[in-house]
């Protein structure tokens, strides 16, 4: 195997033992990544998938989950860095509800699309991945959220560990008086 497997076994490791040990400065980072997330794709609800839909309802639903994506975005990166714990879980919540929001949103559009000839599986794969983000974001500010992030670091940690150890097991072995003629 090579470098770069010691390099991805070891920061798996990091990553879990950060979950493990530092779970809600995690999910800060958690929030604030998913803010820049909603941003980003609301820009592209804006300049990609609202122009290929032609009925106005449906581009009116997609500019307003667009703007609201965006909104809600800017609060995950600007609030934290402004108050306290509590605007902390009141913004996971609000992102959870935007989450379910935005799926709601999307589904009709997806269906749209696929009416119109567009290929959906990207589109269907984001509506499943943001509901179970938006339940996993509901259940972050109680106990049961940092146990889930707890038993994800541990998972992170051994599979890390795993990695590294099989990239240490499967590496080449280079001896210096080795003579390899060639004939």
């Amino acid at each position: 195997m090579r470098n770069s497997n010691y390099f991805l076994g070891i920061m798996t490791s990091i990553v879990g033992l950060m979950m493990l040990l530092a779970a809600e400065p995690l999910i800060q980072v958690l929030v604030i990544a998913l803010g820049i997330s909603s941003i980003l794709d609301g820009a592209f609800m804006l300049g990609a998938v609202a122009p290929l839909i032609e009925d106005k309802n449906y581009r009116l639903m997609c500019y307003i989950r667009a703007v609201a994506g965006i909104i809600i975005g800017l609060l995950c990166i600007v609030l934290p860095l402004r108050v306290a714990e509590f605007a902390w879980q009141t913004l996971v919540y609000i992102l959870a509800f935007y989450s379910f929001f935005a799926a709601i949103c999307y589904i009709p559009i997806a269906f749209r699309l696929n009416k119109e000839g567009f290929p959906i599986k990207r589109y269907v794969i984001e509506i499943v991945s943001t509901i179970v983000l938006a339940i996993i974001l509901i259940l972050l500010p109680s106990s049961a959220g940092f146990t889930i992030i707890r038993i994800g670091g541990a998972i992170l940690l051994i599979f890390g560990a795993a990695i590294t150890f099989l990239a240490w097991k499967n590496r080449d072995i280079i001896a210096d008086d080795a003579i390899v003629k060639d004939e």
